[in-house]
């Protein structure tokens, strides 16, 4: 081969390289060796994690590109193993955050025609992907690449699937003249932050609601010194605690499953509710039962990367398209009179919030909101916490104390199974912080294979599990609509101290959540890397507001 032509695999890989994408997470498949090769021919300067299952596989991908910004890559097989990714895919468009799922595809001119393990990619992936392709060629696939990238980081970031079909993998195309790819930043006009200016000036109950992706450290800071400067409460929306330093005396609670009810009457009756970098949904609505009909007594500001994000829930008063950095850097500009009139409301909101999140004593029954409150202490603020789903993530996301940005991977479909494969991702970018993937005992079998890639290389991350032997969030639900009548949601789970043991991860079971601080002090005192800490919780204990019993009795 001539030395100013590169095979369609290599095309792919540099693509990647170009744009500073330099790991990827795989299940092998015959369907796209030629990327394999390449993938093999780059040596060290691309890192390949191979795992056991698609899905993990994809959360791995997502978990990656929701800590670096940039595009996460899966590389998965066709038919079935495009089937078992797509699981990532609907949480990356979930979350907006950048994603490239690489499928080896089905051999130019055999589709339509029952080739073995063919799939519409199309069909399959089209509500979920921003864009889904097919490469026809490998002359064609540099441009689709870049292509693929940009679509995948600009506006509102999301998935893009790309059919890699076998056999352009190994034709050869002239070498591409590669650049990475550069995107605007949309900042907010004048006139728009004059009328942002006037709606604050006018307000006497505003807050201001965090949410989305794309926000930097900067961006951060200068909500944070807005804020106070202008005294205004700061809330997050669902699961993105992690926006705002929880200690910060603006910031008064999230908007997610069980809210502090002093923060949802304040939105109530809020006269400018800010949103900014996101949108809201089910959860912070309640079911939409709030906040989404306009109504005279509350002007809504909504800021968002991508005009598509604007007025979906709400219709906004005042829309801005702008990134997320953007507009926060132009707040330098806003002042107001108004500061002394939402001091009381402040101090009130913050008052309530601290005392919301002190953990609630259940007569005769331990509440698992002592462990996770307990352990938030002792960690350094940099640790990274991992979610999945069930009730034992509300105990997590009232209880710990989120200080440091990035510091919360738990996307916003709640997916089950989802917190082992992002922490895995989490302790690669970051090996000398601390990790805490918590997972319910049915969660935490979904994807409990892949703790196999953490043990070969050692990575630093703590699985804890919450085992109260149900489906805890389903249960919760069956006692409020039958109670006393559960179905489908009883567990038999294996010895998880002895799984974790046959990888040679240290591992220990405890019986009282006021051991899991000791537990975790002494096994990271012995071992660097992967540990595994069982706790044993009550099945009483549904939620962080009520146990069973007292689900029943309201149902």
């Amino acid at each position: 081969m001539a030395t100013d032509t590169r095979t369609g695999g290599q095309l792919v890989v540099d693509a990647l390289l170009t744009n500073g994408i330099d790991r990827a997470y795989c299940v092998p498949g015959e369907s796209y060796l030629g990327v394999l090769e390449a993938i093999r021919e780059a040596g060290n300067s691309f890192q390949l994690n191979v795992c056991r299952q698609e899905g993990g596989a994809a959360y791995m991908a997502e978990a990656y590109a929701c800590l670096t910004g940039k595009p996460g890559v899966c590389m998965v097989t066709r038919g079935p193993g495009a089937c078992n990714a797509s699981i990532g895919i609907h949480t990356a468009e979930q979350e907006g955050v950048p994603m490239l799922l690489l499928v080896g595809h089905t051999t130019t001119g055999t589709e339509g025609r029952v080739a073995f393990q063919e799939i519409d990619l199309q069909a399959m992936y089209g509500g979920m992907a921003k864009w889904v392709t097919v490469v026809p060629s490998a002359d064609h696939m540099a441009d689709v690449m870049a292509r693929a990238i940009r679509i995948a980081m600009s506006g509102r970031p999301g998935p893009v699937v790309i059919g890699l079909p076998e056999d352009i993998q190994f034709d050869a195309a002239r070498a591409a003249n590669l650049a990475p790819t550069t995107l605007p930043r949309p900042a907010p006009s004048t006139s728009a932050m004059s009328a942002f200016s006037a709606l604050i000036g006018a307000a006497e109950r505003p807050l201001l609601l965090l949410g989305g992706m794309k926000w930097t450290e900067a961006a951060r800071h200068q909500i944070s010194e807005f804020s106070s400067r202008l005294g205004i409460p700061v809330a997050s929306s669902f699961r993105r605690q992690d926006l705002m330093d929880n200690d910060h005396p603006c910031y008064v609670g999230s908007l997610g499953v069980g809210p502090d009810p002093a923060l949802v009457r304040y939105v109530d009756d809020s006269d400018l509710l800010i949103l900014i970098g996101g949108q809201i949904g089910e959860i912070e609505t309640g079911r939409f039962q709030r906040l989404t009909e306009a109504t005279s007594g509350r002007k809504v500001v909504h800021v968002a990367p991508d005009g598509e994000m604007l007025g979906r829930v709400l219709t906004p008063d005042l829309a801005i398209t702008a990134d997320p950095a953007e507009f926060c850097l132009a707040l330098d500009g806003v002042s107001t009179d108004s500061v002394g009139k939402w001091k009381i409301h402040l101090a009130e909101l913050r008052a309530s919030y601290e005392t919301y999140r002190k953990p609630l004593e259940f007569s005769g029954h331990e509440n698992p909101g002592h462990a996770v409150a307990a352990l938030s202490d002792v960690l350094p603020p940099d640790t990274v916490i991992t979610l999945g789903a069930g009730n034992y993530t509300h105990f997590v996301l009232r209880h710990h104390k989120f200080r440091e940005p990035n510091t919360l991977l738990g996307p916003i479909n709640a997916p089950m199974g989802s917190s082992v494969p992002a922490a895995i991702a989490a302790a690669q970018q970051y090996p000398d912080r601390e990790v805490i993937a918590y997972a319910g005992d049915g969660c935490f079998l979904m994807n409990a294979q892949e703790l196999v890639m953490a043990a070969k290389q050692n990575l630093r991350l703590a699985v804890i599990i919450f085992n109260n032997g149900i489906y805890g969030s389903i249960r919760m639900h069956q006692e409020l609509h039958y109670p006393g009548q559960p179905v489908a949601t009883d567990l038999d789970n294996p010895d998880f101290v002895a799984f974790a043991e046959s990888m040679n991860i240290p591992a220990v079971r405890i019986d009282s959540v006021h051991d899991l601080t000791g537990a975790y002090r002494d096994l990271r005192d012995r071992h660097a890397g992967p540990i595994l800490i069982e706790m044993m919780t009550d099945p009483e204990v549904s939620t962080p507001q009520a146990t069973i019993g007292q689900l029943q009795k309201r149902a």
